[in-house]
């Protein structure tokens, strides 16, 4: 008996043996939007646990510039695992490009006993997506010129974007008879363009943009166009939104052609009077 209770005491329980262990294994990346309703993304992990023991875990999570929400601590039975997220959350000026995050899980309990261990890390990337977002206003919504006088558009471009960025914008005339954003004979661009770069430190950009179109002296009718402004390079860009378009009515100066025809034809008659007249002296001389 009292050899039995020697050996005993000196034989280590299986459980006793097993040093407490963690394994944790996460989703290495993710991607997220900031320009829309949601602007958050999420990582998930699991918790395996290969001993004997029952263990309580302490997670901690470093997101740097994006928020974190994540499970406190929780437990994992023996011979089991736990999964659990971590949801990251930024917001509309949030840079875009790769952002670290390092996960850590801790055992802080073994079998219900306090019990301080060394932490288990993960790191993962967040993808921010990269977003510009662009609107303009028109100072005018219509705009009614004589013929011979310059179309002059003014307009405030706003954009707001998550990193640096070069844009050029173009006016566009389209006429609303043919649906044509060819200009008309005798029209030509004076200013077309307008470009916009944002600096290093502002996620927000705002251009006083200026466009020049000339017109003809000679106009026979009354054009009734729109003007658009898009983005060099948009496809939809033939069509006059009414809520995005300038109204522009280029007025015929009749009068103008009239006078100039019938001082030309004036002209003719004078000519072809003295030609004759030059003809008869001649002729007389002769």
């Amino acid at each position: 008996m009292i050899i039995s209770l020697s050996l005993n005491s000196c034989i280590p329980s299986a459980e006793a043996q097993v040093e407490p262990e963690i394994i944790l294994t996460c989703n290495d990346s993710t991607n997220m939007s900031v320009d829309g309703k949601q602007k958050t993304a999420y990582i998930f992990c699991e918790v395996e646990n290969p001993t004997v023991h029952v263990i309580t875990v302490q997670i901690t999570v470093q997101g740097g510039v994006l928020s974190t929400v994540a499970p406190n601590d929780f437990t994992v039975n023996r011979g089991s695992s736990w999964t659990f997220s971590v949801t990251y959350g930024g917001d509309i000026d949030t840079r875009s490009g790769e952002h670290e995050s390092r996960i850590d899980a801790v055992i802080t309990k073994v079998n219900s006993v306090n019990y301080i261990g060394n932490p288990e890390s993960y790191n993962v990337i967040i993808n921010v997506n990269e977003y510009i977002d662009c609107q303009y206003e028109l100072e005018h919504q219509l705009l009614v010129v004589n013929a011979g006088a310059p179309i002059v558009i003014s307009s405030r471009i706003d954009c707001h974007a998550n990193n640096e960025f070069t844009k050029e914008f173009q006016i566009l005339m389209i006429d609303r008879d043919s649906e044509s954003g060819s200009l008309p004979t005798g029209f030509s661009y004076k200013q077309k363009n307008c470009l916009i770069e944002s600096n290093p430190d502002e996620n927000i950009v705002s251009e006083k943009c200026r466009f020049e179109i000339s017109t003809p002296i000679y106009l026979l009718r009354t054009l009734d166009s729109c003007i658009i402004i898009v983005e060099i390079g948009d496809e939809n860009s033939d069509e006059c939104y009414e809520s995005l378009s300038m109204e522009i009515k280029v007025k015929t100066r009749m009068w103008l052609v009239l006078s100039t025809f019938i001082i030309i034809t004036i002209g003719i008659w004078n000519f072809q009077d003295r030609l004759k007249e030059f003809l008869e002296n001649r002729n007389v001389d002769d």
